[in-house]
């Protein structure tokens, strides 16, 4: 895959010029990860955050009793760790595992530090896309806090959805195998999960196993009243 193209799809760098994704995308690494391997652990050395290229991870805290608490889960073209690289402790303040087989691209806080020495530009680039990223994640704050399990669900499906030419039309969303996981991200009880995501039927959504088809985008975009421009259209 041409890595630079996929970097631009990332929120994070997508106000970067040409020059300069071409020049990260050199310095990155692409790692894959199997289904439950931790990509680091709290208290590990921080020198890079990561965008997932395929699959999904999860950020997680262990418990006392041996149990874990999920802090966030992170799906394709999303980017996480990026505080703690440019934190003054420098350390993963918590795990991250592979929830599906994982491809990221691992990117070095060493690329950014230089680049912000010699360009000022490119600080003022960093800085915007972090407050748009902050604006995102505020976002998707006020989605939890005020939309229905249904109006979450189907946000989150217009958010990960692509364009797939099989037997059936549509936009494509391959979920988890352990749905648990996303209802964390959503907070809605995973009991309630699946009857939450039936009840999108009548906007477009089909459900095959772990395979989501969404055949009318529109319809479903605006029953969760998401803007045309938060579509992948």
């Amino acid at each position: 895959m041409n890595l630079a193209h996929t970097l631009k799809k990332a929120s994070l760098f997508q106000n970067f010029d040409s020059e300069s994704l071409e020049q990260l995308a050199e310095f990155c690494h692409e790692k894959t990860y199997p289904k439950g391997r931790d990509l680091f652990i709290m208290g590990d050395k921080a020198d890079a955050f990561f965008i997932i290229l395929q699959g999904w991870v999860k950020l997680y805290r262990p418990t006392r009793d041996g149990e874990e608490t999920i802090i966030h889960v992170f799906g394709p073209g999303e980017s996480f760790a990026e505080a703690a690289v440019f934190n003054d402790s420098k350390t993963y303040p918590v795990n991250a595992q592979a929830i599906e087989d994982t491809i990221v691209a691992e990117i070095p806080r060493n690329f950014f530090v230089h680049k912000i020495e010699a360009d000022s530009r490119f600080a003022l680039r960093m800085l915007a896309a972090i407050a748009a990223r902050q604006h995102y994640l505020v976002q998707q704050l006020e989605q939890v806090t005020t939309r229905t399990a249904p109006q979450r669900i189907g946000t989150f499906l217009i958010r990960f959805c692509r364009k797939e030419k099989h037997e059936h039309e549509g936009w494509l969303v391959d979920l988890p195998y352990d749905k648990s996981v996303i209802s964390t991200r959503l907070n809605i009880k995973p009991e309630t999960f699946s009857r939450a995501l039936a009840k999108l039927e009548p906007y477009g959504v089909h459900i095959q196993g772990r395979h989501i088809i969404v055949k009318d985008l529109k319809k479903l975009a605006d029953f969760c009243d998401v803007s045309a421009q938060d579509t992948p259209c």
